[in-house]
């Protein structure tokens, strides 16, 4: 067997349906002689004559008498048919009486030949929707972009230049847009306007979006907040590539929050270990919050929702501070619902130019390509592109990561074997 080149499910020509209706048509009525004086015509069907025509018509030949018929039988098994029931008892009755039969019957339980190609490992894109994102209109978001600092080259840098970027931008008060446009706030905050946790939160997760970087906004709560005031705080939550993971950014207080081992930490991650009571900080440059300061943002984490939705572990309460609904599009009981793995790679196989190919897949909004290592180099495919299967006989291994503006994320394995 040959790995390709191979061939879709297409119409065959005409000439190739009238042949393989008349094939039909003979085997059909047991046309044993009619059978055998079509044999040569089809053996033109070359995709059907080993599995179909050649058996039926070794058949026909016993049936007529033609002494070549075992020679035939043994031609299409060594070609591979080893499907004596499509013939419906036909083959048994024709060739049971033959003393050679026990060795024909041997030769048909053989095992199949092995498959010219075969996927062994092959990555898999995570179940979970792509993330709904805090952005603005492609227009707007394009003026956002000359308002911004560039990004860097690393997504992290990026991320955390903006941060601090955004904190610093105007002094908190307690003011607030009436509509969630980041160019609209930069504005008036030129014109003099001051705002509040809602606004950093705006613009530090549009801008990220402008450069790339996915993001979310996440409203906060304390526990108890269905009572009392001032329970509620509003941070953004990034996906960060070449760290491959979500991390929150506070941009009214210029931080970001890390487990003890320095690790930054994403709004679930961070109410895991706040509610069990493991130690988490904030990071920030220059001083850093009080112990005062940091219990109280802390505290917030008891409850989360991102713009996408929503989650409770246990019970929900779905009002803040007694007057308000808290409104979802999605309540869902675990976070990780909430939380795709924006380096996960799918795996499509398609038809190129005859030769099997994957198509790459990714869950990233911004993801402009994949990346695919082998042994001999690097290939870039684009977005929704194919990239073809070696056809060296053996065993192969090769890697898929998505690409960004910030380069690769997490390499995934693919292994395959050709013969």
């Amino acid at each position: 067997m040959a790995a390709g080149p191979y061939q879709t499910d297409i119409d065959p020509p005409r000439w190739l349906n009238e042949l393989r209706t008349r094939g039909d048509d003979l085997t059909r009525a047991r046309d044993w002689a009619g059978v055998h004086a079509y044999r040569d015509e089809l053996r033109r069907d070359v995709d059907c004559w080993t599995h179909l025509w050649g058996p039926w018509c070794a058949v026909a030949a016993r049936r007529v008498g033609d002494p070549g018929a075992s020679a035939l039988l043994d031609e299409v098994i060594d070609a591979g048919f080893r499907q004596p029931g499509i013939l419906t008892g036909e083959l048994e009755a024709a060739f049971g009486d033959d003393p050679d039969w026990p060795r024909l019957v041997d030769r048909l339980n053989a095992p199949a030949p092995p498959p010219a190609l075969e996927l062994r490992t092959w990555p898999g894109l995570p179940a979970a929707p792509p993330p709904a994102l805090f952005r603005l209109p492609p227009d707007r978001e394009a003026t956002l972009r000359t308002l911004i600092p560039a990004p860097a080259a690393d997504a992290w840098d990026t991320a955390s230049g903006l941060t601090e970027w955004v904190g610093r931008r105007w002094v908190h008060a307690n003011g607030h847009l009436d509509v969630d446009d980041a160019v609209t706030c930069l504005e008036r905050v030129d014109a003099g306007e001051r705002f509040a946790c809602v606004e950093y939160a705006l613009v530090l997760s549009q801008a990220l979006n402008a450069v790339g970087i996915p993001a979310r906004r996440l409203d906060l709560r304390q526990s108890d907040h269905h009572t009392g005031l001032g329970r509620g705080h509003m941070v953004s939550e990034a996906w960060i590539d070449g760290l491959d993971r979500w991390i929150v950014l506070d941009g009214q207080n210029r931080c970001h929050w890390v487990d003890a081992d320095g690790a930054p930490l994403g709004a679930a991650q961070l109410q895991s270990a706040v509610r069990a009571g493991r130690p988490v900080r904030a990071v920030r440059r220059g001083p850093g919050l009080s112990a005062e300061e940091a219990d109280v943002w802390r505290s917030h984490f008891a409850a989360v929702a991102t713009t996408g939705g929503t989650w409770a572990t246990g019970a929900f309460v779905p009002v803040h501070q007694e007057h308000f609904l808290i409104c979802t599009p999605r309540l869902e009981h675990d976070p990780a619902a909430l939380y795709p793995d924006l380096s996960g790679v799918g795996i499509g196989l398609d038809l190129v130019d005859g030769w099997a190919a994957i198509r790459p897949a990714t869950h990233h909004p911004f993801a402009d390509g994949f990346r695919i290592d082998t042994d001999a180099g690097t290939e870039t495919v684009p977005v929704g592109g194919a990239w073809v299967l070696a056809t060296a006989p053996g065993e192969h291994r090769v890697t898929v990561a998505v690409r960004t503006r910030y380069g690769a994320l997490t390499a995934h394995e693919l292994t395959y074997r050709v013969r």
